[in-house]
C-alpha cells in the first residue's frame, strides 16, 4: 500500500453461523473505509493506494454453495467503495471458476474507466489472447513498479557503488557508454547487476495482469524473473515458463525469451556498448525468434520505449519483408505511458499506438493497469462456472438449460468409454459441482479441471 508497508486487515466472515453475502460485503467495505481514513501515501510510484481483497466466505465462511451471489455482490460493493474512497482495489482468488465467473460479470458490465476507443482496443487484444494469437514484448517499464530501477538508475547505482563516477564527463556519456566504462573498470559487473535485480522479489500488478492473458510466447529485454513468478503463482508449479535460451520449450507450457540475459545467469547480461554492437553475431537465433513472432502473432509491447537499436533493426527488417510481399497493416500494439508522439510517428503503419491517459507518469501507469485489466477480462475463456450450481443466479435466464445439461452429465458419466469425452466436456463446465464420487474427483484433478 504505502512505501515499505504491507498492512493486513481482518474481516469476520461468520461466527457460529454464516454471516450471509450482503453482510460480508458490508464488512469488507467497512474495512476499506478504515484504510482510506488512514490517508496512506501510495508506494512504488502509484497514483493511489492499492488494496487486495480476497473473495470472502466461500470456504470456511459457509457460503460455498452461494459463490455466484458472493462474487456478484462483492464486485458491486467494492467497485462503488473504490470510487468513493479514491482507492485501487484488486480482487484476488486462487479458484479458477471463481475468477472466470467474476470476469464474466465484469465483461457484461463493461465498466472500465477507459475512452471508448481504448476499451474497444482492449477487447480486441483480449480476443487475440483468447484465440492464442497474442505474444508479449516486455520492457523495463513493466518491472519498475516492482521496485527495480530504470536503465539510467541502474547505471547510476552501479557507478556510485563502485566509486567510478567522474562527474560531468561521465554523465555526458550515453547509458551504453557509461555501462561500457563500468565494465572496463569493474570485474564482476554482471554479478552486481544480478544482485540489484534480485532485490525485487514480488511481481507488480502489471506482471500479474499480463500473466493472466495466458500467452504462450513472450520476449523481454529485462533480466528479472518477475513475469515468470507471476505465471507460477497463477497457474501453479506445473506451468512454470521455460526460460529461453537456457531451457527447451515444451509444447504445453509457456516460454519467455530473454534477449539481454537473465538474472540467474549473470554472465549473460547485456549491458554495454560492445555487447549491444555484437548482439546480432552472438544471438542471431534469438533475434530470428522475435521476428517469427512479429510475422505470425500480434505482439503487445508493454513497458518498452523502443529505443533499443537491435530490436528496432529486427522490427524494421520484418516490416520491409512484409511490404516486399504485399502485406500491410501493423504487427503489434504499443502501450505508451510516455506520450512519445514523435516515436509514434516513426512507427506509424507498423505498430498501433495506444497512449495511456493521465497528467503524469503515475496516473498514466494506472491507466495502463486498467487497460491490461480489461484485456485480461476479455481474454478469459474459462467457463467452468457455467453449469456449477454454486454459481446459480449469474445466468437466471438459462436455469432450465443448466438443469438439462447437468442431468445429461449424470446419464453419460460412467456410461461407457464412448461417452467419456462428452462427460469430461460437461465436467469442464462444472456439471458435477460437488456431486461426484472419488473417481470423478480424480479425473478432474488429473485433467486440471476446477473441483
Amino acid at each position: 500500500m504505502a512505501n515499505g508497508r504491507n498492512d493486513i486487515w481482518f474481516v469476520n466472515v461468520g461466527d457460529r453461523s454464516t454471516a450471509g453475502a450482503a453482510r460480508i460485503v458490508e464488512r469488507a467495505v467497512a474495512a476499506l473505509h478504515e484504510i482510506a481514513a488512514l490517508d496512506h501515501v501510495p508506494g512504488r510510484g502509484r497514483a493511489k493506494p492499492l488494496v487486495a481483497v480476497p473473495v470472502m466466505g466461500i470456504a470456511g465462511g459457509g457460503l460455498n454453495l452461494h459463490r455466484g451471489e458472493v462474487v456478484s455482490q462483492l464486485l458491486a460493493g467494492l467497485s462503488l467503495a473504490a470510487t468513493e474512497l479514491n482507492l485501487d482495489v484488486v480482487v484476488v482468488t486462487p479458484d479458477a471458476s471463481v475468477y472466470a465467473a467474476a470476469q464474466h460479470l465484469r465483461r457484461r458490465s463493461n465498466s472500465w474507466p477507459l475512452a471508448a476507443r481504448q476499451l474497444k482496443s482492449a477487447q480486441r487484444i483480449g480476443g487475440l489472447a483468447k484465440d492464442g494469437q497474442l505474444a508479449l514484448f516486455l520492457g523495463a517499464g513493466v518491472s519498475i513498479p516492482a521496485g527495480l530501477p530504470t536503465w539510467g538508475g541502474l547505471i547510476s547505482q552501479l557507478a556510485e557503488k563502485n566509486g567510478t563516477t567522474t562527474g560531468r564527463l561521465f554523465e555526458n556519456l550515453t547509458a551504453l557508454d557509461q555501462a561500457q566504462y563500468l565494465h572496463n573498470n569493474v570485474d564482476d559487473l554482471g554479478t552486481q547487476v544480478a544482485e540489484v535485480v534480485r532485490s525485487a522479489r514480488v511481481p507488480a500488478l502489471g506482471h500479474a495482469l499480463l500473466a493472466a492473458l495466458g500467452c504462450k510466447e513472450a520476449v523481454t529485454t529485462n533480466y528479472d524473473r518477475l513475469y515468470e513468478s507471476a505465471i507460477r503463482m497463477q497457474r501453479g508449479r506445473g506451468n512454470v515458463a521455460s526460460v529461453l535460451p537456457w531451457s527447451n520449450p515444451r509444447a504445453t507450457k509457456p516460454w519467455i525469451l530473454k534477449l539481454h540475459g537473465d538474472v540467474e545467469t549473470p554472465r549473460s547480461i547485456v549491458l554495454t556498448r560492445q555487447q549491444f554492437v555484437t548482439f546480432d553475431a552472438m544471438t542471431r537465433p534469438a533475434g530470428a525468434l522475435l521476428q517469427t513472432l512479429l510475422m505470425t502473432r500480434h505482439v503487445l509491447f508493454v513497458g518498452a520505449s523502443l529505443t533499443d537499436d537491435n530490436v528496432i533493426r529486427l522490427a524494421v527488417e520484418v516490416d520491409v519483408f512484409r511490404k516486399n510481399h504485399g502485406l500491410t497493416g501493423g504487427v503489434g500494439t504499443v502501450l505508451d505511458i510516455d506520450h512519445d508522439e514523435v516515436r509514434e510517428q516513426l512507427w506509424r503503419g507498423q505498430l498501433t499506438w495506444q497512449r495511456m491517459r493521465g497528467s503524469d507518469v503515475a496516473s498514466r501507469s494506472r491507466t495502463l493497469e486498467i487497460y491490461l485489466d480489461a484485456v485480461a477480462a476479455h481474454a478469459s475463456s474459462d467457463s467452468s462456472w457455467l453449469l456449477d450450481q454454486r454459481f446459480r443466479g449469474l445466468h437466471p435466464d438459462d436455469d432450465e438449460l443448466v438443469a438439462k445439461a447437468r442431468d445429461l452429465f449424470r446419464q453419460v458419466n460412467g456410461a461407457g468409454d464412448e461417452w467419456r469425452g462428452l462427460a469430461d466436456a460437461l465436467l469442464a463446465f462444472g456439471a458435477a459441482s460437488g456431486e461426484y464420487d472419488d473417481e470423478t474427483a480424480m479425473r478432474r484433478w488429473t485433467a486440471g479441471l476446477p473441483r
